[in-house]
């Protein structure tokens, strides 16, 4: 009899997240837009910052989607809006991808890093600008977004000639 009661009171004590799919399942909710999937796999324990192939997260999915309902949610559950895949993209790239300003503004209010640069240097700003979305710009310039700064040449002096000095007569 106590050894009933010992493993039953072993599975009630297991966490969910055991029982839990994986950061795929998230990820693959978030892009779709199933919300109540969202929320049903972070009740039960599942990271909100877990990553798929290239470390892309389900926060990243639903800004790239444009779900602002998804992104709150995930957001609430401790998604770090600061991630970034293997590429450097971030869910604030996404949404500039996606160009929704209200996605962004939820973003850059949940500390989004308004001047963050992709792997090739890249900063969102000068994407936003790229691709001609203009109300977007504006905003991240408010929230102190600076632009690219362009890499000077090198520039090399050139080589003097060294000067004998006569000698003075």
């Amino acid at each position: 009899m106590n050894i009933r009661r010992f493993w039953g009171a072993a599975l009630l004590a297991l966490p969910l997240a055991a029982f839990a799919e994986d950061a795929k399942d998230l990820f693959a909710a978030a892009a779709a837009g199933k919300i109540e999937r969202v929320e049903s796999l972070l009740a039960q324990g599942l990271d909100a910052n877990g990553k798929i192939d290239q470390d892309r997260t389900a926060l990243m999915a639903a800004s790239f989607n444009g779900n602002i309902r998804i992104v709150k949610t995930l957001l609430a559950y401790g998604a770090d809006v600061n991630l970034a895949d293997k590429l450097g993209s971030t869910a604030l790239t996404d949404a500039v991808m996606f160009g929704n300003p209200d996605l962004v503004g939820v973003l850059i209010a949940a500390g989004a890093n308004v001047n963050a640069a992709d792997a090739q240097g890249v900063k969102v700003l000068d994407k936003a600008k790229k691709l001609g979305r203009d109300n977007i710009v504006k905003l991240l310039e408010a929230a102190g977004a600076k632009v690219q700064e362009a890499k000077a040449e090198e520039v090399v002096p050139a080589p003097t000639e060294a000067k004998s000095e006569e000698p003075k007569k």
